[in-house]
């Protein structure tokens, strides 16, 4: 016990004098350089569209070094599919379908920091990537081909892509000094202005609300994962082109001051609307923020987990 005793005073002794100087100066860690990206769909159509080989999306990505100190030499795109299905005991279940590489740029391809680098993905170009695939659906059949499911009997030659689909877009980056920038932590990746994680898409049935799915109720459900409200952050409730409503959580900066972690709001859609819409509205802390939009046929249209400006895409296939 004093050997243990002798060994903190003399350790406390050396960090004593390693912190102490005559000057008061002090101790300051010096960082690495580091390479954040961002990944942006260019095309006008942002999903899939079911029975529509024809659509093609297309992206544009780019390396970003915020100090300007490191630089990229390689840049690798994948492209990750999750299908969602109904398992044997009727519970709702996610079928992982893989990783696949689609784009490497290298060398004199590489853009200089902040240029960009474009790429464009089909639904064929899926089908190739994942020819030969197959997934155990629990049902005690074994591993079958994911492009013939009877679970999924919506998935036929006309439709080889459907609504419980889901894409994501990641991307790695070799640094010139050999380092790879291959995951950031959310935070990192939405809260730093001009830089982002992935690309999220679907593929989608129809891209505006049906005129006749508009009227009734919408909830909206939302959820601050850190519990201390939306700062800042809004659903924007958009008729026939103009902003007329707001779904948000609250937080101890808004009237009344008691933030919420989870809550839920309703807008009921007149008959005489035309046109209905939801827009995202950047929150202080994006990462924190999730939502679920359920229309008024009782459908969930949206299940966001990773918030983005703009307009909120919404599944309509069963609208």
């Amino acid at each position: 016990m004093k050997t243990i005793k002798y060994l903190a005073l003399t350790l406390a002794g050396v960090f004593f004098l390693a912190v102490s100087c005559s000057d008061d100066k002090e101790l300051v860690p010096i960082w690495e350089s580091g390479i954040n990206g961002e990944g942006t769909v260019t095309s006008a159509a942002t999903d899939f569209k079911r029975g529509n080989l024809a659509v093609v999306l297309d992206f544009d990505l780019k390396w970003i070094s915020v100090d300007s100190k490191g630089s990229v030499t390689k840049m690798e795109v994948f492209l990750s599919w999750k299908e969602s299905y109904t398992d044997s005991d009727g519970n709702p279940a996610i079928a992982d379908h893989g990783t696949k590489p689609i784009e490497t740029f290298e060398g004199g391809a590489v853009p200089a920091n902040r240029g960009t680098v474009a790429f464009s993905l089909s639904q064929n170009d899926v089908l190739a990537l994942y020819a030969g695939a197959t997934y155990d659906y629990g049902d005690g059949v074994g591993a079958r081909d994911v492009f013939a499911n009877p679970k999924a009997p919506t998935r036929d030659g006309a439709n080889p892509l459907i609504d419980k689909d889901a894409f994501t877009i990641t991307w790695q980056f070799t640094a010139a000094d050999g380092r790879v920038f291959s995951a950031w932590s959310p935070s990192v990746c939405t809260e730093f202005p001009g830089s982002n994680c992935q690309i999220d898409f679907g593929v989608v049935c129809a891209e505006d609300i049906p005129l006749a799915s508009i009227a009734g109720d919408w909830k909206f459900d939302m959820v601050d994962t850190y519990g201390d409200g939306w700062q800042g952050g809004y659903i924007g409730i958009i008729v026939d082109g103009v902003e007329v409503d707001k779904a948000f959580l609250y937080s101890q900066y808004d009237p009344g001051g008691v933030p919420l972690s989870a809550g839920s709001y309703t807008y009921t859609a007149a008959g005489s609307v035309t046109t209905l819409s939801f827009e995202w509205n950047d929150d202080n802390y994006n990462s924190e923020c999730q939502f679920k939009i359920t229309s008024p046929k009782g459908n969930v249209v949206a299940n966001v987990t990773t918030v983005s400006a703009g307009a909120i895409k919404l599944n309509l296939c069963s609208e």
